[in-house]
């Protein structure tokens, strides 16, 4: 497989092994006739592939309905590559805009698109493949209604959370409100076009959905952490630009309920403007000591352990029927709140 996948996710990508080369394969053939500037800066951003793991769980959802029911969905195989490549190119898309907004240095230990070819290059290779993504997405029957209202979200999730910058008073539930937008629900959808695609009934489907955008609220929640207390040389990507550009996150929103008399003033009175660099490394010290990560951390394990819960209501595990792939999404699971980067 042509990803940056751990131990534990090689394990967990076991069942969907083909569908991987086959994603592979497609999204190199996808971009080999462009224009050489063009391939230039997709070839740079193709060293940005890292897990791969919305497209994993789009596979393994689908192999989860064809080998664990009734065989439905075989000849799906080809159209499910097509729409986990535009989940895939999606994703890559908001790395691309992402890293502006936050003029990040670094991204999977590569420099990034900005940083090399400037901040229009970068915006308009976003676009470029955003767009590439909605082409694809309209090759496979009711999948760009589906896709294109979650780009929309994803957009609409990372205004909030700019218009939100700055902001001391950001509660939980703004701040859940924007992680389920910008981030989690690719994660729901990828999961519930899964189901589609390999047959499922609509309440199934739906099922999937929920347990995807669990999984999502997770994922969001450990990147924050690592925002805090991850290593640049491990994440791969620049670390702290949250604090650094105004994004109250869950840690700092446990930190001001924790703080109380003057640090408490100091600190929403601080996180009301652009931070210098002693403000933000005493805001690191005060994450640090008063344990808010390990609370932050412990809201993400609620995420997962409601996921989980959804797959053991609703999925039985039989190893015997399913080729492994139910394990895989327990596994899943599991590895959101071990990750590193």
């Amino acid at each position: 497989m042509d990803t940056e996948a751990t131990p534990d996710l090689q394990v967990i990508y076991s069942p969907i092994r083909h569908d991987f080369q086959l994603l592979t394969r497609f999204l190199q053939e996808e971009f080999c006739p462009v224009e050489p500037f063009i391939f230039q800066i997709l070839q740079h951003i193709a060293k940005f592939r890292g897990k791969q793991i919305r497209p994993a769980l789009l596979f393994l959802a689908r192999r989860l309905a064809v080998d664990g029911a009734d065989g439905r969905g075989h000849e799906n195989l080809d159209a499910a590559v097509k729409i986990g490549s535009v989940i895939e190119l999606i994703h890559t898309a908001t790395l691309v805009h992402d890293d502006i907004l936050d003029d990040a240095k670094l991204r999977r230990n590569v420099e990034t698109v900005h940083r090399h070819w400037g901040e229009r290059a970068a915006v308009l290779i976003g676009d470029f493949i955003y767009s590439r993504a909605f082409h694809l997405s309209t090759q496979v029957p009711g999948m760009s209604g589906i896709l294109s209202d979650t780009t929309h979200t994803i957009c609409e999730g990372e205004l909030l959370q700019i218009g939100n910058r700055f902001r001391s008073d950001l509660d939980e539930v703004t701040y859940m409100e924007i992680i389920r937008k910008k981030t989690a629900i690719l994660y729901a959808v990828s999961c519930e076009l899964g189901g589609v695609l390999g047959g499922l009934e609509a309440t199934l489907c739906k099922r999937l959905h929920e347990f995807g955008l669990q999984l999502g609220m997770a994922f969001q929640i450990i990147d924050d952490c690592l925002d805090y207390s991850g290593k640049e040389a491990v994440a791969g990507k620049s670390l702290g630009t949250d604090l650094h550009q105004g994004k109250v996150t869950l840690p700092l929103i446990y930190l001001m309920e924790n703080l109380s008399g003057q640090e408490a003033v100091w600190l929403r009175e601080t996180l009301h403007m652009p931070l210098d660099p002693e403000s933000e490394a005493r805001i690191h010290q005060l994450v640090q000591h008063h344990g808010v990560l390990a609370e932050a951390f412990s809201r993400a394990e609620t995420f997962v352990q409601a996921g989980k819960k959804i797959l053991s209501e609703t999925f039985a595990l039989n190893d015997s029927t399913d080729g492994g792939v139910r394990e895989s999404l327990d596994l899943v699971c599991d590895y959101m709140t071990r990750r590193q980067r």
